[in-house]
């Protein structure tokens, strides 16, 4: 997965209020100083200006980060949703707006697993017509069980090898969130990872404490960052970017090519969730500020998964671990309601301290937080985008910060297409379904400009109209990574 942690938000002039001695001017000079238009303007422990030039008011989008967006522009307007939840509709500059619906029933369900035999499952095992990992009962350290196993063989539960079955859906995240024990271990890059988001969230630009974090992406999260300023920036006193979690595959469908076909939608329910993650010591307790061993907590955002067929000793789930080498309280079986948390080296290097990686696993305790993300909604459009098939993402969504719906308008249409998630993915590793929303087949043109309504698991909508203007990326956008500022976003 590629991340990147930006150096600078938006570029903003900031004028000194000051009042000067009529002996040194021949008149009093006020000047004010407030944040530009799209800004940030307030926030937990942000100490830039809480005002906004003329045009645009400041907006709380979590207690973290308040933003200016403009005012007046534009005409307002009503939206009314299903079920009892409705809400007055703001128009941002005649073009753009947010509303709150209501979902009245779980937005994805799992169908039944096809049929299937043994000879699926390779060298695992067929439980309840599931594949899972066939463990060798007289070794804790095993992913396999082969011939020179002295205990016999043996499977855990099938719920542990299936999808949506230990982690219901998230429809909202509140400050009342349970915490829960876990563990932690950490993986290496790669380009895109399962949710399809690309560059966004891999590089930490600008940052004193991950400096020595993934030198070979310098160049790459440069031209980013400097293309994509508030996709590179933390929030106020916490970092974010960079940080990145895998949480174990249930996530996400695995091994069935067939699901995609009968219409299952229960994949990638959870890329761009965020979690707040504390480092505890072996028995769980938290270190003290300042006590050797203590690091600042981190917030990370989901990007991929940690699917039980890469990895069968740390995730497929509670019930079914086989991890011997764990020597802390909650790591082995971790709890019934907790999660495994892959982490990006970044995220770990950060909680080991100084960058280290000494320690494979390492206990935690997490919980569920509203996203805090500086900026809009960006669209990543793949190359080769045309008016009969185009292929996109939505990246840094604020509050609950998963998607569960995208839909496109095209110029001179008056209904929306709803995009279906990519059906291509890797034969061998179908759990990892490439994360994009694509055009349903036959259903172009589309000509520009290009509307899109994005639909959060809470209900809410934000519409930008006329986003889209262009098949053909700027000369300005890192090669194969355009993303488009949609000019709104998430409450």
């Amino acid at each position: 997965m590629l991340y990147l942690i930006p150096d600078n938000m938006a570029t903003r002039l900031m004028l000194v209020a000051g009042l000067w001695s009529a002996s040194l001017w021949s008149s009093t000079m006020a000047q004010t100083s407030c944040a530009a238009q799209w800004a940030q303007c307030g926030g937990s422990g942000f100490s830039g200006p809480s005002c906004c030039e003329s045009g645009s008011s400041c907006t709380s989008l979590n207690s973290y980060y308040y933003q200016c967006t403009p005012t007046t522009q534009g005409s307002s307007g009503s939206s009314t949703g299903t079920g009892s939840s409705s809400k007055t509709s703001t128009v941002i500059s005649g073009s753009s707006y947010t509303s709150t619906t209501s979902l009245g029933t779980a937005t994805a369900t799992q169908v039944p697993y096809p049929a299937a035999n043994t000879s699926a499952c390779g060298a695992w095992a067929l439980v309840d017509n599931v594949c899972c990992p066939y463990y060798c009962t007289s070794n804790n350290e095993s992913e396999s069980c082969t011939s020179s196993c002295s205990g016999g063989c043996s499977s855990p539960d099938s719920s542990m090898c299936k999808s949506g079955t230990m982690w219901g859906e998230q429809t909202t995240v509140g400050s009342d969130e349970t915490w829960h024990y876990s563990r932690s271990t950490h993986f290496g890059l790669t380009s895109g990872g399962a949710c399809g988001f690309g560059l966004y969230g891999l590089c930490t630009k600008g940052s004193t404490t991950a400096s020595w974090t993934d030198p070979m992406l310098g160049d790459t999260c440069d031209a980013f960052c400097t293309a994509y300023p508030l996709l590179c920036q933390d929030p106020s006193n916490v970092t974010l970017r960079g940080n990145f979690a895998a949480p174990n595959g249930d996530y996400y469908t695995q091994f069935w090519s067939s699901l995609a076909a009968e219409g299952n939608p229960d994949n990638y329910l959870s890329c761009g969730e965020c979690f707040e993650l504390i480092r505890t010591k072996a028995d769980g307790t938290d270190y003290t500020v300042g006590e050797d061993g203590y690091t600042d907590p981190v917030y990370l955002e989901i990007v991929d998964s940690c699917p039980c067929s890469a990895n069968p000793k740390w995730c497929c789930g509670s019930g079914a671990d086989h991890c011997g080498e764990i020597d802390f309280t909650y790591g082995c079986p971790i709890p019934k309601d907790s999660h495994h948390m892959d982490l990006s080296d970044i995220a770990m290097g950060r909680l080991q301290g100084n960058g280290s990686l000494a320690d494979g696993v390492i206990p935690i305790r997490y919980k569920r937080v509203p996203c805090p993300k500086p900026g809009n909604v960006y669209l990543w459009l793949r190359d080769g985008a045309g008016p009969y098939y185009f292929s996109m993402s939505a990246v840094n969504t604020n509050g609950v910060g998963s998607v569960v719906n995208i839909e496109v308008q095209g110029s001179g249409q008056s209904s929306w297409t709803a995009l279906e998630r990519d059906p291509n993915y890797s034969s061998s590793r179908p759990q990892e379904r490439y994360g994009a929303w694509v055009v349903p087949q036959g259903a172009g043109p589309f000509n520009l400009p290009i509307g899109v309504r994005i639909t959060s698991p809470d209900g809410q909508q934000i519409v930008s109209t006329n986003v889209i203007t262009s098949f053909t990326a700027p000369a300005t956008a890192p090669s194969g990574f355009w993303y488009i500022d949609t000019g709104v976003q998430f409450t």
